[in-house]
């Protein structure tokens, strides 16, 4: 505003020294300054939202919990979402910098106790002799000087540069756990992104074989994870920022505490419990194949199936497999009493009644362990749709039963692990699809 009084009062000068004046070419110049010192007040209003921005992001005490791209007015920009704050958002608008200028670069860094400080054209703001830092309530101001110059205000501290100052920010990035602010000139300032300390371990974890399971949990660099009870009997947990190891015995549940921290002002302490086997407790019931539909008693959780001989494929499937898939208590069954010496056969635990879709799943059965023996396939849609199936453990102990289709774990959306033996992990993952590589594992 300052600057547009100045022209007026030199406009109606002109005017009064000369009515035979011209003033075509000098209202074309007033006009143009008119355009340019909007455009600057434009400029200078976002550098400020920004600068003021900033600030309140380097000194909060919140956590980021979001980072998000917006668009206002034309203007780009990211609003920065905290735990218990209201949001920041920085915004800037590069179509809109004033051209033919010598614009000041304003950014900031840290001294050598990691306290953030102002600078200028990377170097540091000094005013009187003295660095100015960046402290939280500081009243940011810009000022389009008559000359073209710019007054900066950063509180009680005040300077004058050239020309237009820059707006600080070119970009904004959320990755691992870290939000990046990208400043003019490259210079880059690195936040920790709030993570829930409480989500870092899960409530439960389960195997259901005995043996070694190694969760990851690649915490951030500075966090703190601690086993502060006892472990007992039997067990062994190990954990470390990396990583959470369990060793798991046959049966029974363990409950312990962690305590988790950020390393500065936020600290949890998480109960866990550990259950080793499906259902610890639970009885296994076996029963003897005869050559005729087995029975199932009312209630089975685990059963385990037996033959006194070599049977057929198709015996497999109809004797014994569905009975035990259309029984809705059954959780786990161990087939590797059974003699097989044919392929185990396609659809053996897919419920495969296409009249009436909705049983077309089995939602109970989690493990399975194949018949024992060298059979040379495995048929299509052997496990299609058990929904609730987490494991496969397949005790053949020469032959690799060929993949006979792509469709064994169709709809299988729970399943963790394909249990082989050890010495042929490498050689079911060459052989077997690609899709099962990851789930290929050795029995414990």
């Amino acid at each position: 505003m300052k600057l547009r009084t100045i022209l007026c009062a030199v406009f109606a000068a002109t005017l009064l020294g000369s009515c035979s004046y011209d003033d075509g070419e000098l209202w074309d110049a007033v006009n143009g300054q008119e355009e340019r010192i909007s455009a600057l007040e434009k400029w200078q209003k976002t550098v400020v939202e920004q600068l003021n921005s900033l600030q309140g992001i380097l000194t909060a005490t919140d956590y980021i919990t979001d980072v998000e791209k917006v668009t206002k007015d034309g203007k780009e920009g990211y609003k920065i979402s905290f735990l218990h704050a209201a949001p920041i958002t920085l915004y800037y608008n590069a179509d809109n910098e004033v051209s033919g200028t010598s614009d000041e670069v304003i950014g900031v860094a840290k001294d050598e106790n990691d306290k953030w400080y102002w600078t200028l054209n990377g170097e540091p703001l000094v005013v009187d002799g003295k660095t100015v830092y960046v402290n939280g309530g500081d009243d940011i101001k810009v000022e389009v000087n008559a000359d073209g110059s710019t007054k900066l205000t950063i509180g009680d501290n005040e300077v004058t540069v050239p020309g237009p100052i820059t707006h600080p920010v070119t970009g904004v990035s959320d990755k691992d756990n870290v939000v990046t602010i990208t400043l003019n000139g490259g210079t880059t300032v690195d936040l920790p992104k709030y993570l829930n300390l409480s989500k870092l371990l899960l409530d439960e974890y389960k195997k259901e074989t005995a043996g070694e399971q190694t969760y990851e949990l690649n915490l951030p660099e500075g966090y703190i994870i601690k086993l502060i009870d006892a472990v007992p009997a039997g067990w062994t947990i190990e954990v470390n920022n990396s990583a959470l190891r369990v060793v798991y015995p046959s049966s029974g549940d363990a409950v312990v505490t962690f305590l988790i921290s950020d390393g500065k002002t936020q600290t949890v302490m998480k109960t866990v419990t550990f259950k080793a086997a499906a259902d610890p407790g639970s009885t296994w019931i076996t029963i003897e194949y005869s050559g005729a539909l087995i029975e199932i008693p009312s209630g089975a959780v685990s059963v385990k199936v037996t033959t006194a001989s070599t049977i057929t494929t198709p015996a497999l499937r109809d004797n014994i497999c569905k009975p035990l898939k259309e029984t809705k208590s059954v959780v786990n069954i161990d087939l590797s009493g059974v003699s097989l010496a044919t392929a185990f056969p396609a659809n053996a635990f897919y419920m495969s009644t296409p009249s009436v879709p909705e049983t077309d799943y089995n939602t109970s059965i989690e493990n399975i362990i194949l018949p024992e023996g060298n059979y040379p396939n495995i048929f299509g849609s052997a496990f299609k749709n058990c929904s609730a199936l987490k494991s496969v453990t397949i005790n053949t102990t020469s032959t690799i039963p060929g993949q006979y289709s792509a469709e064994w774990f169709v709809g299988c959306d729970a399943l963790e692990s394909i249990f082989v033996p050890a010495d042929k992990v490498e050689t079911y993952k060459s052989t077997w699809d690609a899709s099962l590589t990851n789930f290929i594992k050795a029995i414990e």
